[in-house]
């Protein structure tokens, strides 16, 4: 005798396989085996993650100085070369291959793109070159070119002439492929925000789903004191249009926003700043802001210390004498260890997070505010902290213990009449086992998750929703790998930005990439399940769609008009259908997995289900605004749902499917009794609820 069992939400989300005989837990009924590529609704569904759209590559700052070819200082000229007015001449007096260098010291082994430009051409050929064993074509006209090359150890760029090179070279500019990258968001308010790619010693910025550019169409950047070692200990606040950076071995400094494409980087200009910050003790590493004041803490000498400007006066440290309460304080955490302070965050009280355990800081008694001469201090856990800001969602702070893979809640608890910091990865340990989360940032709307950039490149996500007892994992993969992630305000939801590492015809490039917002749509023609992809609406029907070269050499996923297309190859930056077509979306296919638990119940006499042979017959798959899925027992026997119907256009996109749909599984009993799930198509998934047919045998 067979029994109809239900699966109604999936909101505890993935879970450890260490917790395969806990079907005694309640959220086991809630959880899955295996979520990837999807994630879990506050409200119980799971849906398919929309794909990634390709913003712009990753490149470097320019290596070479603005002035850099006013005049031949710097240069190493061989005959017939000449250096002056912004360009580099060659008069077509040599006599044999001639070169035009200077020492950049650009590190071996790394790729640069240089590009330049060709002017007063007369004859012969030139190229460029990075290293000896990696040397451009020759160029043979006016124009503009662009070649990548990869380093020698001599640092060296190199503009090689032939024999009968005459002409002109300028606005070179030799940019590193690849180089390490952090993003940053730059919040002015809900209506305005910014994202920043920090790469060494650059800044360039992003809005509305593109990078920000001056009036010459060029891309807005920023001169910053930080090498790519310093990006992962960056820490950051803001006050409107000024963002003020921290970092242990480097003065604080502030960047500034004065309108759209003017921004300024500049040392902060305190007022009596402490005499502990110097470049022998080192400087602080920690900032935000605390009752009207702008508050450091944790310099390398010293790490437990906590210096509050002035009220009111954020760059202002000084104090007067006698002492009043709006001047600036400074106070040392007295624990048994010296742990330093990894962060700081502002509250009714001023939580801190140290390497040993987490403190609070607030005025004499908890309705006074913080003076020189009332402080109070106390330690509440004693789990650590890992150096990266925690995610305020709500009342509750998420911070990473000190080993990077445990994540924790810190939320004050009446019934301990102080702070509490639960696990909340207890239940998915495995999925920070072997690695630890680099970065994370929190997409509050439409559906409470945060992002997490594992060290091994792959994505992390949790669906929190503390009122309502959700808390469920999820795993996110790609083509390539995540290295940096952040979220800003948008106009209908919270965007989430990153930066993707891609192999693409040999060479590793990182891509700044958005993720797609959340589907809703009533048809697939809008729907945009690609990675790294584009869009095109053309207006006409077409069959070649430019504009690929990031993807070149790779096999594609399209979406046309709705209709899934076979995968074509990227040549030359461009793909061609076998049909035409208006609205196509093209990009890297990815694969949404979604595995169930081993079934519990249906024993017809009692007691467990859990080792006793069972079989599903089939089971109903309830949907909404769905397409493609295939339904199975395991991973390598999956059913393809057929959608379409007679009154879909022949040729056009089936309507998307919300109801159920029943799979009947052609096999004998088994004892795991689990269901798999799968979208490997460019086509929105989300999954209601499973409601199974099992027999188990007594």
């Amino acid at each position: 005798m067979s029994v109809s069992l239900i699966m109604t939400n999936f909101s505890a989300g993935e879970l450890s396989p260490r917790l395969g005989g806990r079907v005694d837990l309640a959220k086991y009924a809630n959880g899955l085996a295996e979520l990837e590529n999807m994630f879990t609704h506050p409200h119980g569904g799971a849906s398919r993650r929309t794909g990634f759209r390709f913003i712009r590559e990753v490149l470097g700052r320019n290596r070479l100085p603005e002035t850099s070819f006013d005049s031949a200082s710097g240069w190493t000229l061989c005959e017939g070369w000449a250096v002056a007015s912004s360009r580099a001449t060659c008069d077509g007096s040599q006599t044999e291959q001639s070169v035009l260098s200077r020492d950049l010291k650009l590190v071996e082994d790394r790729i640069y793109e240089i590009s330049f430009t060709i002017s007063d051409y007369n004859s012969g050929g030139v190229c460029v070159s990075t290293g000896s064993g990696s040397v451009s074509e020759f160029v043979f006209a006016d124009g503009s070119y662009a070649f990548r090359s990869k380093a020698d150890e001599s640092g060296l760029l190199s503009i090689i002439a032939d024999a009968d090179f005459s002409g002109a070279v300028e606005a070179v500019q030799v940019r590193e492929i690849n180089p390490a990258t952090r993003l940053i968001p730059f919040e002015f308010s809900t209506e305005q925000a910014y994202v920043l790619e920090f790469t060494d010693h650059n800044v360039r910025i992003y809005k509305n789903g593109g990078i920000v550019v001056d009036e010459q169409g060029h891309p807005v950047e920023v001169e910053i004191p930080y090498t790519e070692n310093d990006l992962p200990g960056l820490r950051f606040t803001q006050s409107a249009d000024v963002m003020y950076l921290t970092h242990p071995e480097i003065q604080p400094y502030k960047l500034s926003r004065t309108s759209h494409v003017d921004w300024q980087m500049a040392p902060v200009s305190f007022t009596s700043p402490p005499e502990e910050w110097n470049s022998e003790k080192g400087f602080p590493s920690c900032v935000t802001f605390f009752e009207e004041r702008l508050c450091f803490a944790a310099s390398p000498a010293n790490p437990q210390t906590v210096w509050m400007s002035k009220a009111g006066s954020y760059e202002d440290f000084g104090v007067s004498s006698p002492v009043v309460d709006d001047d600036a304080c400074t106070y040392t955490l007295s624990a048994d260890q010296v742990n330093a302070i990894r962060w700081m965050v502002s509250s009714k009280k001023l939580i801190m997070g140290t390497s040993g355990g987490e403190w609070w800081l607030s005025g004499g008694s908890s309705a006074d505010t913080v003076t020189p001469n009332s402080v109070m201090v106390r330690r509440e856990t004693t789990h650590g902290s890992a150096a990266i800001s925690p995610v305020i969602v709500g009342g509750v702070m998420i911070f990473l213990q000190r080993e990077g893979r445990t994540i924790r809640e810190l939320s004050y608890s009446f019934e301990a009449d102080g702070y509490v910091a639960p696990d909340l990865t207890i239940l998915a340990e495995h999925l920070t086992r072997s690695n630890s989360i680099t970065e994370w940032a929190y997409q509050q709307s439409p559906d409470s998750i945060i992002w997490m950039v594992r060290d091994d490149g792959a994505m992390i996500g949790l669906t929190y929703q503390r009122e309502h007892e959700v808390v469920g994992f999820h795993r996110h993969s790609t083509d390539g790998k995540f290295r940096s992630v952040c979220a800003i305000p948008g106009p209908t939801q919270d965007e989430v930005w990153t930066v993707v590492e891609r192999e693409v015809a040999g060479t590793v490039r990182k891509y700044v990439e958005r993720m797609e917002n959340q589907f809703g749509g009533e048809g697939s023609r809008d729907a945009f399940f690609v990675d790294s992809g584009l869009s095109y609406d053309q207006g006409v029907e077409d069959t070649v769609f430019t504009g690929l070269e990031h993807l070149e050499g790779k096999t594609v996923s399209v979406l046309a008009d709705g209709a899934v297309r076979p995968d074509v190859l990227v040549k030359e930056g461009t793909i061609t259908l076998a049909a035409p077509a208006k609205v196509v979306h093209a990009g890297l296919p990815y694969v949404s997995n979604m595995k169930t638990l081993r079934i519990e119940g249906g024993a017809m006499h009692g007691g467990t289900a859990q080792g006793r042979k069972k079989r599903i017959s089939h089971v109903i798959v309830r949907l909404f605004q769905s397409l493609g899925l295939q339904v199975g027992y395991d991973g390598e026997h999956l059913e393809r749902a057929p959608f379409r119907t007679s009154a879909d256009k022949v040729g056009g996109a089936p309507a998307l499917y919300t109801g159920d749909y029943e799979v009947k599984f052609n096999r004998g009993y088994d004892r795991d009794g689990q269901i798999y799930i799968r979208q490997d198509q460019p086509l929105p998934l989300s999954v209601l609820a499973l409601i199974p047919e099992v027999s188990v045998y007594s």
